[in-house]
């Protein structure tokens, strides 16, 4: 009679199936969470490396432009002498990171390029997200969002 008075008051037995079945409720809850929450931080570590991959192309474009326009300093009077200096040493480091389609422009002001005078060496770079540039695109219409212009410029004075 103990065992009916305790089961009376609270309302099941210990072992009961009411009570397996709110075990099973709350397994059920931390799934749809974890199902919740799991590609939102997938989502956010893929953001983390897409832009610190971004952002280390850029380090390499504004290294290759300053580079590029310490050696074209250097170089012998006119822009001539200076951008045949300064390309090759830019090109060699876009290509030791793999990056191809940069346009480089160099000039001077003025156009004579004589000591002194101002020396620019410009790069830019079409960059394109791996992983989310495809889903930029889903919510975008006739535009590539996944593809964005990194630039950089690098002025010295000619020596």
């Amino acid at each position: 009679m103990s065992m009916n008075r305790k089961a009376s008051r609270h309302g099941r037995l210990a072992g009961s199936p009411a009570r397996v079945r709110a075990g099973l409720g709350e397994a059920g809850q931390a799934l749809v969470e974890v199902a919740i929450a799991l590609p939102i931080l997938l989502a956010l570590l893929v953001g983390i490396f897409e832009f610190a991959r971004a952002y280390n192309v850029q380090q390499v474009i504004t290294n290759a432009a300053r580079e590029g326009a310490r050696e074209g300093v250097v170089a012998n009077t006119g822009l001539a002498a200076s951008q045949a200096a300064a390309t090759p040493v830019v090109n060699n480091r876009l290509g030791d990171a793999n990056i191809s389609g940069a346009t480089v422009t160099i000039t001077c002001v003025p156009a004579a390029c004589e000591n002194g005078d101002a020396l620019t060496v410009a790069i830019s770079v079409p960059y394109t997200f791996v992983f989310i540039g495809p889903v930029l695109s889903l919510f975008s219409s006739g535009v590539d969002p996944g593809t964005i212009n990194l630039t950089t410029t690098a002025t010295m004075r000619k020596e």
